[in-house]
């Protein structure tokens, strides 16, 4: 009788075992490599979201934990910008909320999100943004008696966004 010869477990999870450690070498070594390189771009990007929110020479950040998911309150000679990350339908999303010295929303700008292309993901274009823009006090969606419109399929993204702009004016307006 001719039996079929099957490799031994110990050799099948040695093999795997290597196979890992290889992977997970050049993983880390892609890692290394890009690091610096995407947080430069995030640094990038959050600059360009402050300057368009509220156009200033310079950000200092506010020492403090302000909670609510505000990660920093930086100071302008026009105001200030707010730095927060708020849950959305379908993630986090980071913004930037621009208050000028009178207590008004001059921008918001969206750094990072994961929602829905098509649907949350318009919170991104100016038509929805521009919409808090002047807005001193809080804000509101239409259907919370407000002046805010809603995205269409994404009514928990535009309250999150509300939500962040109503967050951040009221850290603005209690620095003193």
């Amino acid at each position: 009788m001719n039996e079929k010869t099957s490799p031994s477990i110990v050799k099948l999870v040695a093999v795997l075992a290597v196979i890992c450690i290889i992977v997970s070498a050049v993983l880390g070594g892609i890692n290394m490599i890009t690091y610096q390189r995407i947080e430069d771009i995030q640094t990038e990007k959050t600059n360009a979201a402050f300057n368009a929110v509220l156009p200033a020479d310079g950000y200092t950040p506010l020492e403090g934990d302000f909670g609510n998911g505000i990660s920093g309150i930086y100071e302008a000679d026009t105001g200030h910008v707010v730095q927060l990350t708020i849950g959305g339908a379908q993630s986090n999303i980071t913004l930037a909320v621009g208050v000028d010295n009178d207590g008004v929303v001059s921008g918001v700008s969206i750094i990072k999100h994961g929602e829905t292309p098509g649907l949350g993901a318009k919170a991104t274009e100016d038509s929805f943004r521009n919409q808090y823009i002047g807005i001193e006090g809080s804000a509101a969606l239409t259907k919370a008696g407000g002046t805010i419109n809603a995205l269409t399929g994404a009514t928990i993204t535009s309250q999150a966004v509300t939500d962040a702009v109503n967050i951040a004016l009221d850290a603005v307006a209690n620095l003193g």
